[in-house]
């Protein structure tokens, strides 16, 4: 009896592992098919969300090839791909054209799989995912639209349970094509005349063979446009996501015949959007949940979309903010927004010492202290808008310099500025008194060699140029400061001498610093050069 037994035993674990799915050792995407590693091959045609129309739940080629490749490369195992056609409401799953991809966000392994397998399809605008003929994908309670590339990965509602909530499967519907396995990372043609059923006959609505795979992972991609524009159909359809900000494009349909004029209503709860007649339409921020539907008339018939999820807040594209002035004790610095592409109703201003807020440091001007002394000062802004989701950006970090060497009157030249002639210096005034001055002399803002005391004699390769002195300015205790005289032309002997002029203006204690020209700069100093700087200037179903 022993060895019957044993036998029975060895037959049922090995069954068991048999139905036990395999996790790769190491995730690789899928091989694509020659063609597209050969040439750069156009996206397919791909009509956009066509929500199930009809009960015929046998799974479809597409959708099958699909599931297994998902499983067979990241692992994880079968959730299903009919469902009865009286179960729930609409539903892919009643054409055989979706799928459930058992995968549990409980285990980091499978979590860390699906990203992976996610990526490898929404990348690059979402082009492998049109190329399978994706329309969207559910997962942990997020989903995301071929359709919609903008909106990205955004929340669902909470449906109550786990699987309701997508987090122990992945969900993916494929359009028509898709599910029947005619779209280019099957056959490696681009799919040109979109189906909204199955496949069949010859021409261009005929099933298609399977390409050939290729044996490496890479292909000539070809990136997915935003915003996506739904390939004309026989009903109307609308190009764009519905985000407050961006623009909607009705495309009529190819029900409309040729030289029609074709006119259009946007409308919200049956009632139409005043003077939204157009071909394109802006959502606003009152239009924050609810959903627009789009009329088209021509030939004397009327039809519509209704396919449109509900208007979601626009955000905010901005740059990170950059510090303006000299980051240094005393000096007060502002802020340089950059170009935002919407305009924020309110800017709020958050100052912060090596990461911490700084006390009632909340204005667009900051100056620092000696708290700040060294340490890493940042500004975070904070923008805000009615319809749109509220944006915060920090700055980069600068480090805050000891004080500055203010001067109260900037150095002035004097002496005749005829080659041959000397000139002098005087050091100006400076508060507190600086501890060392150096001088260096430039023509047309580029250092003359060996020109670094308070006197220069004008030698003939100085002839026609600008010259002027730069005086620079330490003290224990303070960052280095500069300031810079007026330039004055120097001329032959032969002609005749302008007296040097007085400064027009001086600056003032607290005047802004400009950044100091480097010995290779080609920028002659402007007349009314005569400030200082320190030493490093800153700168829908499932």
């Amino acid at each position: 009896m022993r060895t019957p037994l044993r036998a029975l035993i060895i037959a049922v674990v090995s069954l068991a592992l048999l139905l036990v799915p395999t996790i790769p050792a190491e995730a690789k995407t899928p091989r694509p098919p020659k063609e597209l590693v050969n040439q750069a091959v156009p996206l397919d045609a791909h009509l956009g969300y066509m929500p199930q129309t009809t009960c015929a739940p046998t799974p479809r080629p597409g959708t099958k090839a699909l599931l297994k490749l998902l499983i067979a490369t990241w692992g994880g195992s079968s959730s299903g791909i009919s469902r009865g056609c009286t179960a729930g409401g609409r539903s892919e799953h009643k054409e055989g054209r979706a799928l459930d991809w058992h995968m549990s966000v409980k285990s980091k392994s499978q979590r860390k799989r699906v990203d992976q397998a996610l990526t490898w399809m929404t990348a690059n605008n979402g082009e492998v995912a049109i190329r399978l003929g994706v329309m969207y994908i559910i997962w942990n309670q997020r989903i995301w639209s071929t359709y919609y590339p903008e909106l990205g990965w955004r929340k669902m509602a909470d449906r109550g349970s786990a699987t309701q909530n997508h987090k122990d499967h992945v969900h993916i519907s494929l359009s028509w094509d898709g599910a029947m396995k005619r779209t280019s990372w099957w056959t490696g043609v681009p799919v040109t005349h979109p189906l909204n059923s199955k496949c069949s006959g010859t021409g261009v609505h005929a099933c298609l063979p399977t390409a050939a795979r290729a044996s490496g992972q890479r292909w000539k991609k070809v990136k997915a446009p935003i915003p996506f524009m739904p390939t004309a159909w026989k009903t109307p359809s609308i190009g764009g996501s519905p985000r407050v900000g961006l623009t909607l494009t009705a495309v009529p349909g190819t029900w409309v015949p040729a030289g029609a004029t074709v006119g259009y209503r946007w409308l919200i709860g049956g009632k139409a959007i005043p003077g939204a007649t157009g071909a394109t339409y802006v959502p606003t921020a009152r239009q924050v949940g609810k959903v627009i539907r789009l009329e088209v008339t021509a030939a004397g018939r009327t039809k519509s979309f209704n396919n449109l999820e509900k208007v979601v807040k626009g955000v905010f594209i901005a740059p990170q903010p950059k510090l303006t002035g000299q980051v240094a004790v005393g000096q007060q610095i502002g802020v340089d927004l950059g170009t935002w592409k919407q305009r924020p109703s309110t800017v709020g201003y958050q100052w912060k010492r090596n990461g911490k807020k700084i006390t009632k440091a909340t204005s667009a001007r900051y100056t620092p202290t000696k708290s700040d002394l060294g340490k890493k000062l940042t500004v975070t802004v904070t923008a805000r808008a009615a319809g749109y989701v509220t944006k915060s950006v920090t700055s980069a970090a600068s480090k805050v310099a000891a004080p500055l060497l203010q001067t109260t009157a900037a150095p002035v030249v004097s002496g005749d500025h005829v080659v041959g002639r000397t000139l002098t210096a005087s050091k100006g005034t400076w508060s507190p008194t600086p501890t060392a001055l150096v001088y260096q002399w430039y023509a047309d803002g580029v250092a003359v060699q060996g020109a670094t005391r308070a006197t220069f004699t004008l030698a003939q390769a100085q002839a026609g140029t600008q010259v002027s002195v730069r005086v620079k300015a330490t003290r224990s205790g303070y960052s280095a400061s500069y300031a810079w005289s007026t330039p004055v032309l120097v001329t032959e002997p032969s002609e005749t001498v302008i007296p040097t002029p007085n400064p027009a203006q001086s600056p003032t204690p607290n005047q802004t610093q400009t950044p100091t020209p480097t010995p290779n700069q080609t920028q002659t100093p402007t007349p009314s050069q005569t400030t200082e700087l320190a030493e490093d200037p800153a700168p829908a179903g499932s």
